[in-house]
């Protein structure tokens, strides 16, 4: 507390101090807090420099110098970007914002190619006022380099080292460049050269230490490492680097011995006990690294809750998960505003928020977000506790929150790009996977949202290759290889198909033996099928999902052409008893009342499938497939106006939804009530659907009802030539080509007809016709 009110007190009185003084006088003062290393007192004077002169660029300068030095590029842009228009000649903010542009360039160079001509812009002006600028030709060099244009940047380099030898801001630029052209022991001498002359400089040692190890000499490679701790005994870096190479290289005795001189010299390493305990927690000694961490609270007790923090991760590393939580707990109770210790602690909640505790985690991490709103790893984890349950919605909610405070978060891109994807929306998908795949070229999980989108938008020539390379490098991936082989099932490639669901059900994945069971009944084998699968249930009968998966291979079975009228009844029968087991405990699922209502329909119980169909529509009022399917329920049994209802609330949900505008369109041209809206609604659905034969024959019924009998005849006889066996086109014809008066014709055409229904209403519309025509 008195730290806050000291803290309190020293803006107060900078505040009032700089109410009366000048721009430059208030510079000045910033810049002495700058020079102590006091960025954020400096940060208000620079800026109240700036509220008094909006076109001073020396305080502009500064503040992006004082964002710089806080590790703060991207806000240091916005005041080097001002520096640079008011001070013409300040080449050296020049440099600054062309360094922050190449490094942003770098990372991300798909998306922000839009920053090259503004990098270009700035080099260019360097150079132009000194054409043998040291920083203009390095930053050329950079340029060219970050553009794939090594050779150009390799002279670059070389004429910056001949113009400053030895600079630590050119040297590893152009040691890269030498080897990746393939000039590697230039560049070898180039390094050791620099070695000589900087011997702290840690570059020089870790690009010629990957370069042994890339040569594949690790004699040589450790003999850099001594040499970096001889130089340097007492960088942290170079002595973590040597264990951490002996670990590696099965030489635990030595690598101990090495870390735990760190304790023998408090002075130049205070963290000692934090290395030691890292490293033992790296090689998986937790045990040890524990020790060494609740050693380092009672020694350091100003960086205790930094020690605390690892005991943590030493708790959950050694299993002991409630011991883990309670002290995450203990922990934000005593520092709720500190991030990292929020962080850590929602992500224990993430990972033990199973079963009976998953709600209580979820309140848990709800809390830590409203008490740190602008934390985005926090929303981050709500959004995964979110998806976790299901609750998509939140799920996607939270990440876009997250994504809002942090526009790199990738994880959070990739929660979205799933949930888009899990809702259909391909394309959208695309763009948060680009976005992924940017920075991360190797995301794994992000490929395989990529895949599965470019499937659902039948790229699937895209989408094979880039799985099976994902399978092959990845091959525990059981996601991907369940992709891969629902893609070898949809192109019947069942040999394949089969090699992929072995390896993931081998995998212990049940996706495996479902997808087994698949291609079963493709094969034709649905009673082998639906029995496997009951099996599973049997052995598991409180496994929801389990069921839920045989109800729909009974009603595959059901569905196939060769089924006994019997055999397929019964299977109806059973897929409905099953799906009404799940909903007996699932009763708020709006996708399984209306998979329980198609059921119904097929078994003849419309009351009890209209009941459904109304259900799901309770638990989801924006569900537009029950809405739809109970409406064409109500069309089938006559009921048109209540149908009509039905398809407008479908439009009321999705107004571009092809199958109501057609229906809707066909009941409007059947009662004749606004054959205008008619039309308007067929040629919605046109345009949504110009391939469908339904949809041009409901078109062509309502230029019929509409008295356009030459376009609807032209529409009719187009569908019956394309489906000579459709009893509907040919009925429609037949209506057609009688009001023009050719009766001759329009008898054939429905005797045709009606020798192909097989429907018992449209048969008696027929013979009507038939009977009318005489």
């Amino acid at each position: 507390m008195k730290y806050l009110i000291v803290c309190a007190q020293i803006l107060a009185l900078l505040s009032l101090s700089a109410c009366n003084q000048s721009p430059q006088r208030l510079l000045e003062a910033a810049n002495k807090y700058h020079a102590n290393k006091k960025y954020k007192e400096a940060s208000i004077l620079y800026r109240k420099a700036i509220t008094r002169d909006k076109k001073f660029g020396e305080a502009y300068y500064r503040e992006g110098l004082n964002l710089l030095d806080q590790n703060q590029p991207v806000e240091a842009a916005k005041f080097l970007r001002r520096a640079v228009d008011l001070q013409p000649s300040n080449s050296d903010a020049e440099t600054r914002l062309a360094e922050i542009y190449l490094a942003a360039y770098s990372s991300y160079p798909k998306k922000l190619k839009n920053l090259l001509p503004d990098i270009k812009e700035l080099t260019t002006k360097i150079l132009k006022k000194d054409p043998h600028s040291f920083n203009g030709i390095r930053l050329q060099g950079m340029l060219d380099l970050a553009t794939n244009n090594k050779e150009k940047a390799l002279a670059e380099f070389q004429e910056a080292n001949s113009i400053h030898p030895y600079s630590r801001e050119v040297v590893g630029w152009y040691a890269e460049t030498l080897s990746s052209l393939g000039h590697a022991q230039e560049a070898e001498k180039l390094l050791q050269d620099m070695m000589a002359r900087d011997k702290t400089w840690g570059p020089s040692y870790d690009l010629l230490y990957l370069m042994d190890l890339h040569n594949d000499d690790p004699t040589k490679a450790e003999a850099v490492l001594r040499e970096r701790v001889a130089n340097n005994p007492t960088s942290p870096t170079a002595v973590s680097n040597l264990a951490n190479f002996l670990s590696q290289h099965n030489r635990p005795d030595e690598a101990e011995a090495v870390m735990k001189k760190v304790l023998d010299d408090r002075s130049h390493f205070p963290a000692g006990r934090e290395m030691l305990g890292d490293f033992y927690y790296r090689n998986r000694k937790f045990d040890k690294a524990l020790d060494q961490y609740q050693a380092g609270v009672k020694e350091d007790s100003k960086n205790a809750l930094h020690y605390q923090q690892r005991i943590v991760g030493a708790y959950s590393a050694l299993g002991r998960s409630a011991d883990a939580l309670q002290l995450a707990k203990h922990l934000v109770e005593q520092n709720p505003k500190d991030s990292m210790t929020n962080e850590l602690y929602a992500s224990l909640l993430l990972e033990t928020g199973r079963g009976p505790d998953v709600h209580k985690s979820l309140a848990d991490l709800q809390k830590l977000v409203q008490n740190n709103g602008k934390d985005a790893i926090l929303h981050l984890d709500l959004a995964r506790a979110y998806f976790a349950l299901g609750d998509f919605d939140k799920s996607s909610a939270e990440a876009q929150e997250a994504v809002h405070i942090r526009p790199t978060l990738m994880p959070a891109h990739l929660v979205i790009g799933r949930i888009l994807e899990d809702r259909k929306q391909h394309a959208k998908a695309l763009e948060q996977t680009d976005i992924i795949l940017n920075a991360e070229p190797q995301n794994a999980d992000a490929r395989l949202v990529r895949d599965r989108a470019l499937i659902g938008i039948n790229e699937l020539d895209q989408a094979q290759p880039e799985l099976e390379q994902l399978v092959q490098k990845y091959p525990k991936m059981t996601d991907a290889r369940v992709e891969l082989a629902d893609l070898y099932l949809g192109r019947k490639d069942f040999v394949k198909a089969k090699e992929q669901l072995d390896a993931a059900w081998a995998a212990k994945d049940v996706r495996g033996f479902l997808g087994l069971q698949q291609l079963a009944l493709m094969q034709g084998k649905a009673d082998q099928a639906v029995k496997a699968v009951q099996g599973l249930v049997d052995q598991n009968p409180k496994v929801l999902p389990y069921r839920y998966s045989l109800a729909n291979f009974e009603i595959a079975a059901a569905g196939m052409d060769h089924t006994d009228p019997t055999q397929a009844k019964a299977l109806w029968g059973q897929a409905a008893d099953n799906l009404k087991t799940i909903l007996k405990t699932t009763t708020n699922s709006a996708d399984l009342w209306v998979r329980l209502g198609i059921v119904q329909r097929q078994l003849g119980q419309y009351d009890a499938a209209l009941a459904s169909f109304e259900q799901a529509s309770n638990a989801d009022s924006k569900n537009e497939t029950a809405y739809l399917n109970r409406g064409m329920l109500l069309e089938f049994l006559g009921r048109q106006k209540e149908a009509s209802d039905m398809y407008n609330r479908v439009l009321g949900v999705d107004p571009q939804n092809t199958l109501a505008l057609n229906n809707l369109a066909f009941l409007g041209a059947e009662t004749g009530d606004n054959l205008d809206r008619a039309m308007t609604l067929a040629e919605q659905a046109k345009k949504r659907a110009p391939n469908s034969p339904d949809v041009s024959d409901t078109l062509g019924y309502v230029y019929y009802k509409k008295n356009l009998n030459s376009e609807a005849i032209r529409i009719f006889r187009q569908l019956v030539e394309e489906k000579p066996q459709n009893s509907t086109f040919r009925y429609h014809l037949a209506l057609a080509l009688l009001k023009q008066g050719d009766k001759q014709e329009a008898k054939a055409e429905a005797e045709k007809a009606l020798q192909m229904s097989s429907v018992p209403q449209e048969q008696n519309k027929i013979r009507t016709l038939v009977s009318q025509i005489g």
